[in-house]
């Protein structure tokens, strides 16, 4: 699902929330969860990326979508390819045109697993590369990544130079006094 605003001049964060709201209401009442994720996008105006895991039959119809969402437009679509849609959603390629502190992604209504899922996912792909199945990671000011079960500590493999992103040295990642 897609939810566009008409106007940027009208974006509140809080509007995603009343949307989900109406539809966890919904759910609620036919004795359903709502599991869903959502993302904030900027290319041309600013809208959100939504999967919405609902029940077979149940069907979001136009009127009451505009009641729910009456800032701007909708879209809606059954997803046949799940992981597919998911890549689509995780491309961050538009960060800078978004509001300053504003949560640029969401996730509700999962069981365990699923927000370990949506957790890893959020990680940089490095990260998702080496940290053991079924682990998960934190942001650790001034050093990089800790996994949250061992305590470990994961240093990014790039480093900002003023031309990009560039690779570190093996010399950068060594722990003090270590040799490579």
């Amino acid at each position: 699902m897609t939810l566009t605003f008409a106007d940027n001049g009208k974006f509140c964060a809080k509007l995603i929330s009343r949307f989900i709201a109406c539809v966890r209401q919904a759910m609620k009442r036919l004795g359903h969860r709502l599991p869903y994720t959502w993302v904030l996008e900027s290319e041309g105006r600013l809208h959100y990326h939504l999967m919405l895991w609902l029940p077979r039959g149940f069907v979001l119809d136009k009127q009451t979508l505009a009641k729910w969402w009456p800032w701007g437009t909708t879209w809606t679509a059954c997803c046949r390819l799940v992981k597919g849609w998911a890549r689509y959603m995780a491309k961050f390629d538009c960060m800078d045109r978004i509001p300053k502190d504003i949560h640029v992604f969401g996730s509700g209504g999962l069981d365990e697993t699923g927000k370990v899922a949506v957790q890893r996912a959020g990680l940089p792909r490095w990260l998702q590369a080496i940290l053991p199945r079924g682990g998960s990671a934190r942001r650790f000011p001034g050093c990089g990544w800790t996994n949250t079960e061992t305590g470990e500590i994961y240093v990014s493999p790039y480093r900002w130079t003023p031309w990009g992103w560039a690779v570190r040295d093996l010399g950068d990642l060594a722990p003090a006094g270590a040799s490579v």
